[in-house]
């Protein structure tokens, strides 16, 4: 099985680099444009057996436009929603470091959304490998499954996958309207990083 990992296009608030979170905004009109483009790109790659997709609003609207160029139909599966930021979300990052900089990892490199009354990275990925488990469980026999979501779901998902821990830094945080493959080895019992944050069909 292939997970083919889409992250939605951009929105005014990926544009501003606030944080988005569980906040239900819409894409931009580039963010449309980018769903159209992956779309076109996903058109010529073979039959996607199942089709999911985060029910936010940025995301669903990404899924939606890409069903103009393929088959199946996209379904919504609340698990792809992006992780809560808690009382930070809407805000810049600058204006987060600015306010409550004890929300940040010593070295500085990142949020901790658990102490912003968000979505810790413990729940994150357990969240993520039951995710993973469900699909197996009652879609084990088909080969490509398409999930569009949310970029710290993704980091998530892929940095369980391959093993890592809430004690390390994901590496895995992809671009608007980005595509990424996982591909699950039942032999080997592991999962292998095909693709990451593909973007090319975006480039002029």
């Amino acid at each position: 099985m292939e997970f083919w990992l889409i992250r939605h296009g951009s929105t005014r608030a990926n544009e501003e680099g606030r944080f988005q979170g569980r906040l239900d905004v819409p894409l931009s009109e580039r963010g449309r444009r980018e769903a159209a483009l992956l779309g076109r790109r996903l058109a010529g790659t073979g039959p996607v057996e199942l089709f999911l997709s985060s029910d936010l609003q940025r995301a669903w609207e990404t899924a939606l436009i890409i069903s103009r160029a393929i088959e199946p139909v996209p379904l919504r599966e609340p698990w792809l929603r992006e992780c809560s930021w808690g009382y930070v979300e809407g805000l810049r990052r600058s204006e987060v470091r600015a306010i409550y900089p004890f929300l940040f990892a010593p070295d500085g490199s990142r949020l901790r959304a658990l102490r912003a009354g968000g979505e810790g990275e413990r729940k994150l990925l357990a969240r993520t490998r039951a995710l993973r488990r469900k699909i197996r469980r009652r879609h084990g026999k088909l080969h490509r499954v398409l999930l569009v979501s949310h970029g710290r779901l993704i980091n998530a998902f892929v940095a369980g996958a391959l093993g890592c821990s809430t004690r390390e830094r994901w590496p895995y945080a992809p671009a608007p309207a980005s595509l990424s493959v996982l591909r699950h080895c039942p032999a080997a019992g592991c999962y292998e990083l095909a693709l990451f944050n593909d973007t090319a069909h975006l480039e002029p």
